[in-house]
């Protein structure tokens, strides 16, 4: 037992056990780059054989002959086939296989030489047949170690089977000559095995450093898991599969939810924790062959192999319930939830790019959809994206190319049929869709910050409009919460709408929703005291829809009030809705503030207004929104309510009154 733990040592000294299955490959590729130096051995070996039988007459030389054609043929032959075969680094029975076929080419060679030399020191001694054969045999016993220098094994094997024939031979002479050569022979093998040896332990150290900076440049530093580099070639790699065979792979695409919250108030070690725990929990979720990684602060991606539908939706399912413990981080526990989204190649794309876009338009999808969902891809998703992506494309240069206009809405004192307002609405003519849902284009003008360029020229034209108009009729102009990120700068935009167009400042309504009181209450509040402190009206529109309506009335210096559509549809209908809206109308009243109704359709919904004291109405009731040039002789004299106005053309739509507009 001993003995065989002895001869197991002894041989991983020689050739170091190879962990590493992609080195294994390269190493025995190695040993077939080298055809010509094979052929040229052969054909060297065979013409000193010829030689030797024409010098000596001895026939033994063309048996040797012969055996190094054949063996050096067969060598090169393998070298063909293995050219011409398909490769797999992980397939090590094959690797094997081939390594061995190597080793036992380059033996029988190295065999040869030796019994060659060897026979040639003892049957043709002192002659220059020997002198020949010796000076090509240690020739060749030189040349071994820079040739096969990266595998020992090979390497000594070849050494010993060509020194120890030719050493003894050497020594059985018993001159001087002949031991010193052969002292010689067994020095120059001895310092063949130390050099093979170390030259090996340097290529095996070198690779192993290599490994650690290829882990570390396609690791994550926080998690472990791969990083995006790491992972998109893994996903590249396993999709150029697909095409040979039958199967699939489904990518999951994880976002965190409330993680922004984490790292502001418990700070980056904390949200760093968190991150940690996320990549373990969901490495504890996936099969083995399945890859996750971290691409993003906190975005994960996990690649499913060979998974159908029901088994992705499940993991995906298995992934979002590990959210719901807490984490522990700062000392306290914490609730963070995920949002996922996930497409499978190759139904929903055989390429990265199309996979990971379609993956990742469904976590989109997911977190539009209120967060803490998963989203399976589909085709409907993709051409809702591509629709948007081409309406931003479009409304870029919307504006340059005259394609957006604006309606006006008349604000009407019921009493006398008099406009004593009219509401500015922006409309998008497309030349090839038509009209455009405002619901469509401001979130996309928003988005993409276009609604700065866009709500300045609607601010211009608007004034500009009105001062057409007779001197006791207002306008009315809708602000998004994105042009009070400006700060100081709407203030401006708007002060030199009025400049370039003379309108007077009392003449200028702006209308905002809550949802600019609610981003930066303290920004919007010096804003629109500074619109007031310059006459200017400002105006609460969708007003009892919110959460803190009331509360708004008393911080912020509102000289008009906008009740919301929803509470006009339903005050025929309703009870303690119409109960609301005399509240309301009291609490404006007391506050000295403006009341507008919205959405006044019907004669029944006009009188229910009337009989609360509002006499400030807009409505299809009185008149739809209408063309600046249609507009003007319409709000020149009385507008009497229709008899009974349908909704065939729709209805204003939109939290937004700039979404409201083009309705």
């Amino acid at each position: 037992m001993r003995n065989q733990t002895s001869k197991a040592a002894f041989a991983n000294w020689l050739d170091l056990w190879i962990p590493d299955k992609k080195l294994h490959f390269e190493l025995v590729q190695a040993l077939y780059s080298t055809p010509k130096s094979i052929l040229g051995a052969t054909v060297a070996a065979a013409v000193i054989a010829g030689i030797s039988a024409t010098l000596s007459g001895d026939y033994a030389y063309q048996i040797f002959l012969l055996g190094f054609l054949i063996i050096g043929l067969a060598r090169t032959g393998t070298i063909f086939l293995y050219r011409r075969a398909r490769h797999d680094a992980n397939n090590s029975t094959a690797v094997k296989l081939w390594e061995l076929i190597a080793l036992l080419g380059a033996w029988a060679f190295a065999g040869l030489v030796g019994i060659t030399g060897a026979y040639a020191v003892t049957m043709q001694p002192s002659t220059d047949v020997e002198i020949l054969i010796d000076c090509c045999v240690m020739g060749y016993i030189a040349g071994i170690s820079s040739r096969n220098a990266s595998r020992p094994l090979i390497t000594i094997g070849q050494v010993t089977l060509t020194s120890i024939p030719f050493s003894l031979a050497l020594l059985a002479r018993a001159d001087i000559a002949h031991i010193v050569l052969a002292i010689f022979v067994g020095v120059l093998y001895l310092s063949i095995i130390v050099i093979c040896r170390s030259v090996f332990e340097n290529i095996i150290a070198r690779q192993d450093a290599f490994r650690k900076i290829e882990i570390i440049a396609h690791r994550d530093a926080l998690t472990g898991l791969w990083n995006r580099g790491a992972f998109i070639q893994l996903l590249q790699t396993r999709l150029s599969r697909l095409s040979d065979e039958d199967g699939s792979v489904a990518l999951i695409s994880i976002d965190l939810d409330r993680f922004k919250d984490i790292n502001d108030t418990l700070g980056h070690q904390a949200g760093d924790a968190v991150l940690k725990e996320v990549g373990q929990r969901i490495r504890s979720i996936i099969r083995a062959g399945d890859e996750v990684a971290r691409i993003g602060g906190d975005e994960f991606v996990v690649m499913l192999i060979g998974t159908d539908e029901t088994q992705a939706y499940r993991v995906a399912q298995r992934i979002l319930e590990t959210f719901v413990s807490p984490f522990a981080a700062s000392r306290s526990s914490n609730i963070c939830g995920a949002s996922i989204g996930y497409a499978i190649a190759p139904k929903d794309g055989s390429t990265f790019d199309e996979l990971f876009r379609n993956a990742d338009l469904a976590l989109y999808e997911a977190k539009k959809s209120g967060r803490g969902q998963i989203v399976r891809h589909t085709v409907a998703i993709t051409e809702c994206y591509d629709n948007r992506v081409a309406l931003e494309r479009d409304l870029q240069f919307a504006l340059a190319k005259g394609e957006l206009e604006l309606a006006f809405q008349p604000i009407i004192d019921p009493r006398s049929g008099r406009a004593i307002c009219c509401e500015a609405l922006l409309r998008w003519n497309h030349p090839t869709r038509g009209r455009i849902s405002p619901a469509e284009f401001i979130p996309i003008a928003e988005a993409t910050g276009l609604i700065v360029p866009i709500g300045a020229w609607v601010l211009v034209a608007a004034c500009s409009e009105a001062t057409h108009w007779a001197p006791d009729i207002k306008v009315a102009v809708n602000l998004s919460p994105v042009q009070f990120r400006r700060g100081h700068e709407l203030v401006d935009t708007v002060m030199m709408a009025l400049e370039r167009t003379g309108l007077a400042a009392s003449r200028l309504d702006l209308e905002v929703t809550e949802s600019v009181l609610i981003e930066d209450a303290a920004t919007a509040l010096a804003i629109l005291t500074e619109f007031r402190s310059r006459g200017i009206g400002v105006s609460l529109d969708d007003f009892g829809t919110g959460f803190a309506s009331l509360a708004y009335l008393n911080d912020f210096p509102f000289s008009k009030i906008k009740i919301d559509r929803k509470f006009s549809q339903n005050i025929d209908l309703s009870s303690r809705t119409a109960a609301i809206i005399g509240g309301i109308a009291k609490t404006t009243r007391d506050l000295r503030i403006e009341l507008v109704a919205e959405g006044i359709e019907t004669e029944s919904q006009l009188e229910h207004m009337r009989s609360f004291g509002i006499n400030a109405i807009q409505g299809f009731l009185f008149c739809r929104p209408l063309p600046a040039f249609k507009l003007r002789p319409v709000i020149s004299a009385p507008i009497l309510p229709a008899v009974q106005p349908g909704d065939s053309n729709g209805r204003l739509v939109g939290n937004s009154k700039l979404r409201k507009a083009a309705s």
